[in-house]
């Protein structure tokens, strides 16, 4: 099977690239830059907005998995156009292509989110659900692993000797180790009974803000974490003033985000993989 993955560079793409190939299916890659020996095709979310522009793309695509995504926009690359409207125009040239199926990654929270984020990616995900296409929606809690940049600011977090949370670090996450993920995905694309079906892939517990850089501090070998309580409205002034900057992990959003806490039932991920999915404290970091 011949499949298109987008987002091939990003974290959670690049991962899903390896598993696919060692599940022998041939991955094309879509992306800006095309390197030598890599099977690709040239695409750029935040200019190929229309259907016309993504059918020559998809000659010979059996399947497209859309691993696309943004934590926070910079220039071009805005909500509006990498997480609605690029995707939007994506699977519409699917089935004016004639390709039959197409897993959509979301995020866990998108179906009732109200920041930018969750509204966009809730957009594309309820578009194509209203499409003559065998899809399957994915929504992922927060991916943990070495490299990953939606959980970057907690491993910086965790690192610090004296580490600060906001309020008392109540806010609730349900993290999936990127190996689990890719593996959940890879099945999902070979599973007819994952058809037009929306799927939450988290991790094994629901674990407080506070609990998860422990679990971190403790994956990442270092000794057991002295905590500062930063009040709630100190930590907002400051993740302000952070979103000034587009290289901060941390903004006004971002933060509304933590504060409203996913979580979900992990029957479906366990269900997936055959097994229980990894806690945190399973991760290897160097």
């Amino acid at each position: 099977m011949n499949v298109l993955l987008t987002g091939a560079s990003g974290f959670i793409g690049s991962h899903l690239a390896r598993a696919l190939r060692a599940a022998e299916y041939v991955v094309i890659e879509a992306r800006r830059d095309i390197g030598a020996g890599t099977a690709a095709v040239r695409a750029d979310f935040t200019r190929d907005l229309s259907a016309r522009e993504w059918l020559p793309k998809l000659a010979g695509v059996d399947a497209v998995i859309n691993a696309v995504g943004i934590l926070r926009e910079h220039g071009g690359q805005t909500f509006e156009r990498i997480h609605k409207r690029a995707p939007q125009a994506l699977f519409t040239a699917c089935v004016a292509a004639g390709v039959r199926r197409v897993v959509q990654i979301s995020a866990l929270g998108a179906d009732l989110g109200t920041t930018r984020y969750f509204v966009s990616k809730r957009a594309a995900d309820d578009y194509l659900a209203t499409l003559p296409l065998d899809w399957t929606i994915v929504r992922p809690a927060m991916v943990f692993g070495p490299g990953g940049s939606s959980a970057r600011l907690f491993e910086r977090l965790a690192h610090l000797p004296l580490v600060p949370l906001p309020g008392r670090g109540e806010q609730r996450i349900q993290p999936i180790h990127i190996d689990d993920l890719t593996e959940a995905v890879v099945r999902i694309l070979g599973d007819s009974t994952t058809s037009r079906a929306r799927i939450e892939l988290v991790g094994p517990q629901s674990l407080s803000l506070r609990e998860l850089l422990v679990s971190l501090r403790a994956a990442m070998h270092l000794t057991p974490a002295r905590f500062l309580s930063i009040p709630m409205p100190l930590v907002r002034v400051g993740a302000h003033i952070a979103g000034v900057s587009a290289m901060s992990p941390l903004d006004s959003e971002t933060l509304s985000m933590l504060e409203a806490g996913t979580r979900g039932d992990p029957a479906a991920t366990r269900s997936l993989l055959g097994r229980e999915p990894r806690p945190v404290a399973a991760a290897t970091y160097q």
